[in-house]
């Protein structure tokens, strides 16, 4: 699906590159896309095609898309630097640190390894540093996280990347006024930075503070209002606030700008479970289940939908749809455990529950805990 041929010419690919190349200058990114997925019918091997529309991909946050293409890099050549800390970062913005990174390479720390070597390849670009010590940060191991985020200071102390990586942790590590100095700093040497009021966002909307919340998001917007990023955010800061209204108009004006956009179409259909319409919430999941038959949030979210109805036998069937496309989900055998308690089938629900304590499910290890029982 990747890379099917969109356009009818029969330039090679280096011309094509250099026409994606030119489109993206323009901000014509649609027509990079295609530019790039035609160099690629013309020459599939060709890497620096498959990095930039990796990149690519990446910034308009199509991440499953950015991460097949940077995969693909990585597998015909692994000592691209760029490919692979491009590919690191995928990994990490998606959440996916126990997953498909483990395609790569062996063990429950695949992803450090794969950290490792990019730093190995390139020890001088501090967003190797960065993406080590965001995954030790998902860790928790905040020692570590620090300790690394420091090596890139050390290279370059004013770059916005090492700034806003070090608001992250101090973020997750509690303390909310060095975050926000680190935050600041990053605006301080670059006003313009849409990362910084994202990270913002983000932090006041945990926070519970969404006015402060909404205006950093909003001020990011201002710099650029076709930012998917930042109107995602801020359509759950929305949310959080009870706002249903504007939440769904943010997620209009993504659909407006990318109208494949899957956790667009799943907000709306979880704003609209929420409000009881279950029919209007399953059709705009089922739409993300369309565009991608792989998105297993899709069938997580159906699955709740129905559970939310009452129909259970079509939940299962959405859920087994998730697993069936990635058993290492832990959430899911956590929403499996939950459905099987609506049922009363207490043999299922401890067995799915223990697949997800597991798989590292923090809810599950302290559900089976709590019925003196071990994983």
């Amino acid at each position: 699906m990747l890379f099917l041929p969109l356009l009818a010419c029969g330039q090679d690919a280096a011309a094509l590159i250099d026409k994606g190349i030119n489109a993206e200058k323009l901000g014509l990114n649609e027509r990079a896309l295609e530019y790039y997925q035609e160099a690629l019918a013309a020459e599939p091997d060709n890497t620096q095609a498959l990095l930039l529309l990796g990149k690519l991909q990446a910034r308009r946050q199509h991440l499953d898309e950015a991460i097949a293409a940077l995969r693909s890099a990585v597998a015909i050549n692994d000592t691209l630097a760029e490919a692979l800390q491009q590919l690191i970062s995928c990994y990490v913005a998606d959440g996916d640190f126990e997953g498909a990174h483990s395609r790569h390479f062996e063990g429950s720390d695949a992803l450090i390894t794969m950290a490792e070597r990019a730093i190995e390849l390139d020890p001088n670009n501090p967003a190797n540093y960065c993406n080590m010590a965001l995954i030790y940060n998902h860790k928790k191991n905040f020692t570590n996280a620090l300790a690394w985020v420091k090596k890139a200071q050390a290279i370059d102390p004013k770059m916005p990347l090492v700034t806003n990586t070090m608001g992250v942790i101090y973020f997750n590590r509690g303390n909310d006024n060095e975050a926000l100095s680190q935050f600041r700093k990053t605006l301080a040497n670059d006003p313009k930075n849409l990362d910084a009021y994202y990270n913002l966002g983000v932090m006041y909307t945990f926070k519970g503070n969404h006015e402060t919340a909404i205006s950093n998001l909003r001020k990011g917007l201002q710099l650029d209002n076709k930012s998917v990023k930042l109107l995602y955010f801020l359509g759950i800061a929305y949310m959080q606030r009870g706002d249903d209204k504007k939440a769904i108009q943010c997620y209009e004006t993504i659909l407006g700008i990318d109208s494949l956009y899957l956790p667009a179409y799943n907000r709306m259909g979880a704003i609209y479970a929420h409000k009881g319409n279950y029919d209007e919430a399953v059709a705009y999941h089922q739409k993300a289940a369309r565009i991608n038959p792989n998105d297993v949030d899709s069938y997580k979210c159906l699955g709740q939908v129905y559970t939310d109805k009452g129909d259970y036998v079509k939940a299962l069937r959405s859920y087994q749809k998730a697993v069936a496309i990635n058993d290492r989900d832990h959430e899911t055998y956590c929403l499996i455990a939950k459905l099987y308690a609506k049922q009363g089938n207490s043999s299922r629900e401890t067995s799915s529950y223990k697949k997800a304590a597991k798989l590292g499910n923090k809810e599950a290890q302290a559900w089976m805990v709590s019925h003196g029982m071990a994983w």
